[in-house]
C-alpha cells in the first residue's frame, strides 16, 4: 500500500476510536502525520528495506493513546510507558504508548545515552473499542530523543520520539567509552582514568550516527589528557561542540614513590 495513504488511514482510525472531546487533538495528529508523509514519501521504499534488516533490539511496538494525566497513570499501571512522536518541522504530535519491558530492555542493552542515539523501528498498531488489534500496522523510523527516568527506581517514565528518514540530519549526544584501563601506565603508577565528558554532541544523518566513541587509554601516563579535538569521527559526522580544546579524558592522581 502507498505509504502516505497508509499513514492517513491510520490517523483517521485513531481519531474515529477516540471520544469526541479528543477529536481536536487527533485531527491535529492526522495533519502532522500526513504532512510528514508527504515530505518523506520519496524515500519510503529505501526506508522500508533498511528497517527490515534491523535486528529485534531496535524494534519497539506502540499503541495509540489519548491525552490526559489520568490516562498516563492508567497506562503505567498496565505496564506501558506514555510517549509522543514528533515529525521534523511539525509542532503537532502523535500520542502513543510503548511496552515498559521492551523500552527498559532497550535501555539496558544500549545504555541510557546509547538508546538516545539509536534509530528504532516503531510499529504502531491501531486497536478497536475492546483493545483488540485492528487495521494495518504503521512502521515508523524513530529516534528516542528524550528518555525520562524515574528519580528513585530508574524505570522509564516517558519517551519523546523523533520520526526520521535515513537522510534526516539530527543533533545527538554520542556516549564516550574508554578501553585499556587494565594496561594504562598511569593507572599502574597509582593514577586513575577520569572520564570528564560522558558524551559528545554531533550532527549526522540518522543512518550514520555513531553508537559510541571508543577511546583507548592504554598508553596514557599520569597527567595526560585526550581532548575533544583528538576524536576521529566517521565520514559524514560533524562534532558540534563549542570548545574543541576541552579535555574528555584525563589520567589523574599522583605517581607512587618507588
Amino acid at each position: 500500500a502507498d505509504t502516505m495513504a497508509l499513514l492517513r488511514r491510520c490517523a483517521r482510525e485513531i481519531a474515529r476510536r477516540c471520544d469526541e472531546r479528543y477529536q481536536g487533538t487527533m485531527t491535529m495528529t492526522m495533519r502532522a502525520i500526513t504532512a510528514y508523509a508527504a515530505s518523506s514519501s520519496a524515500s519510503a521504499s529505501s526506508s522500508t528495506s533498511q528497517v527490515e534488516d534491523e535486528d529485534d533490539s531496535t524494534k519497539l511496538r506502540a499503541l495509540p493513546r489519548v491525552a490526559g494525566r489520568a490516562e498516563r497513570v492508567k497506562l503505567r499501571k498496565q505496564g506501558r510507558v506514555p510517549g509522543v512522536i514528533f515529525a521534523p518541522g511539525q509542532e503537532d504530535k502523535q500520542l502513543v504508548s510503548v511496552c515498559q519491558k521492551e523500552i527498559s530492555a532497550a535501555v539496558r542493552k544500549h545504555s541510557l545515552a546509547g538508546v538516545q542515539c539509536t534509530v528504532f523501528n516503531l510499529e504502531v498498531q491501531a486497536q478497536d473499542e475492546d483493545g483488540n488489534a485492528e487495521g494495518e500496522k504503521l512502521n515508523v523510523r524513530v529516534l528516542p530523543k528524550q528518555v525520562f527516568m524515574h528519580v528513585t527506581d530508574r524505570s522509564v517514565e516517558n519517551v519523546c520520539f523523533l520520526a526520521v528518514e535515513p537522510e534526516t540530519k539530527v543533533r545527538v549526544k554520542v556516549p564516550v567509552i574508554t578501553q585499556g584501563e587494565d594496561v594504562c601506565p598511569g593507572a599502574k603508577k597509582g593514577g586513575f582514568v577520569q572520564l570528564l565528558r560522558k558524551d559528545i554532541m554531533v550532527t549526522a544523518r540518522s543512518d550514520q550516527i555513531p553508537k559510541s566513541f571508543l577511546m583507548d587509554v592504554s598508553t596514557l601516563d599520569v597527567g595526560k589528557v585526550i581532548k575533544i579535538a583528538d576524536l576521529q569521527v566517521p565520514e559524514g559526522v560533524q562534532i558540534t561542540e563549542a570548545k574543541m580544546d576541552l579535555p574528555m579524558i584525563r589520567i589523574g592522581g599522583k605517581t607512587r614513590s618507588a
